[in-house]
């Protein structure tokens, strides 16, 4: 089930919401939990089980994680607590991949499993990964009662796409939680903002990236269409994402529950560091504080730290372990993201350059400082905008592509480097059909229409009209095609 679908709009979530409201409030948890385990259980319901497994099993490690205060005693249980979720996800994942890459090298020495992917697998690992990590720091409190560790993982609203919640953000909400009518009213004006985004743009956008990349694969692909596909493509994946994140709030605000923000308008970054600090806002918080400062604060990390000083001077020191730490992480980003080679190199094309950015940084900032005369003009600003966009787009191409091949040729014929024609007939007809579209799209990933809404937010009246007018065209939408596709699900 999908937030963008009849079946939820005008069955699943009247119905939750009215026996959550009326239900007593020493029920409330249950009934969500279940209406959570139902909408789960709704697309995959053979994997509902694994899921209730996972949550059980890491219910049992926050209660064991607490159990002595011996640090040594604390790391053996994290330590087995990792081992258990990501051999799980190894297994559903991961191992029909490696499977296939090991009989590239010896043919059919190992038969392929065909495990279907449960949907949402990397989201709630993550959040039960989260739980016992927040509750051994002492960021919230163990929950002797595993319904609400099951609650926390398994809540509906981002289950199977995220936001990844940490469970320090609603530990004690988890306990008790009030909703009142304003934090209500927020939530439906921003479940309607993210239904626009899903529905109207991103499903329309779509159309546009899938034209592209078939064309790819029938050498059709003019330079015209080939910057047109991944434009597309990277609004889509921003609308779709975003958009979901959006529901989920909004969602989570209707039954009293406060999500950190997942999205910053990313493509207004100068940079490919700032773009990440505003993109998948909580994957990347959970990359930082459990993998990366742990690793790049660990004896080992400090004792490499220490062999670069002796050697190579004391700013070796301190750059070395952090680009290790930094290729660790965004390795296992690629890697989380899916199993498929276009993820990895996806990941580790992403590394290269914050890790470049992170050992010229002092460079950069003297350079910076001596040519004050042109960084500090706004068209300076400009230019890192959209060096920054191109080098996203090439991120993306690999992101959208289904192997690497098809993705070095998307890229060859972006920049004509195949002999491919810069347009053809079928490439300005794509443009001009949908130049409206892409406009709106692009304005609408900028700040701009954010501030129109605060604006118009003192003629009430008007404003609420909005809101009802961007419901009824998602509906619309939302009735008359059936393509209704979410990107992040494979994840």
């Amino acid at each position: 089930m999908v937030f963008s679908s009849t079946i939820f709009l005008f069955v699943y979530l009247p119905i939750t919401l009215i026996g959550y409201y009326l239900i007593d409030s020493r029920f409330k948890n249950i009934f969500l939990l279940i209406a959570s385990l139902l909408f789960y259980a709704w697309g995959e319901p053979k994997f509902v089980f694994v899921m209730i497994f996972s949550i059980f099993i890491n219910y049992l490690f926050g209660l064991l994680v607490v159990q002595r205060e011996a640090k040594t005693y604390q790391r053996m249980v994290l330590f087995l607590m990792v081992l258990f979720n990501l051999s799980l996800f190894f297994v559903f994942k991961y191992l029909n991949f490696t499977i296939e890459n090991i009989n590239r090298f010896s043919p059919n020495l190992l038969p392929q499993t065909n495990i279907a992917l449960p949907i949402g697998i990397s989201f709630f690992t993550f959040q039960a990964m989260s739980y016992v990590f927040d509750v051994q720091r002492g960021r919230g409190s163990v929950q002797k009662n595993p319904f609400n560790v099951a609650l926390y993982i398994a809540l509906f609203p981002q289950l199977i796409a995220g936001p990844i919640v940490r469970y320090e953000t609603v530990a004690k909400e988890i306990k008790e939680r009030k909703v009142t009518v304003e934090d209500f009213a927020y939530g439906i004006k921003r479940f309607i903002i993210g239904l626009f985004k899903k529905s109207v743009f991103a499903n329309s956008l779509a159309i546009i990236a899938d034209k592209a990349f078939t064309n790819c694969e029938t050498m059709e692909l003019s330079v015209l269409l080939a910057w047109l596909g991944i434009i597309s493509y990277a609004l889509q994946v921003y609308f779709d994402f975003s958009g979901y994140s959006d529901m989920a709030i909004g969602l989570g605000r209707m039954f009293g529950f406060h999500f950190d923000e997942n999205f910053n308008y990313p493509y207004i970054s100068k940079t490919v560091a700032e773009f990440w600090q505003r993109w998948h806002i909580s994957l990347g918080s959970w990359f930082r504080d459990y993998m990366f400062f742990p690793i790049s604060t660990s004896k080992w990390s400090t004792s490499i730290g220490k062999k670069a000083k002796m050697l190579w001077g004391r700013r070796a020191g301190k750059v070395i372990p952090g680009v290790i730490s930094m290729a660790i992480v965004w390795f296992c980003t690629g890697i989380w993201h899916g199993a498929s080679w276009t993820y990895i190199i996806w990941g580790c094309y992403y590394g290269f350059l914050l890790i470049l950015s992170f050992i010229f940084q002092p460079e950069i900032a003297k350079l910076s400082k001596k040519l004050g005369f042109i960084t500090e003009k706004r068209y300076f600003a400009i230019v890192q905008g959209v060096r920054t966009l191109l080098l996203v787009l090439i991120a993306d191409v690999f992101f959208r592509a289904p192997n690497m091949h098809m993705a070095t040729q998307y890229l060859q014929s972006m920049f004509s480097l195949c002999g491919n024609k810069l347009v053809n007939e079928f490439s300005v007809f794509l443009f001009q059909d949908n130049l409206i579209l892409l406009v709106l799209a692009s304005l609408a990933a900028t700040p701009i229409f954010k501030y129109i809404n605060l604006k118009l937010e003192t003629f009430r009246l008007f404003s609420y009209m909005i809101y009802v007018f961007l419901f009824i065209l998602s509906i619309s939408y939302i009735i008359n095609t059936k393509y209704n596709p979410f990107i992040y699900f494979n994840f």
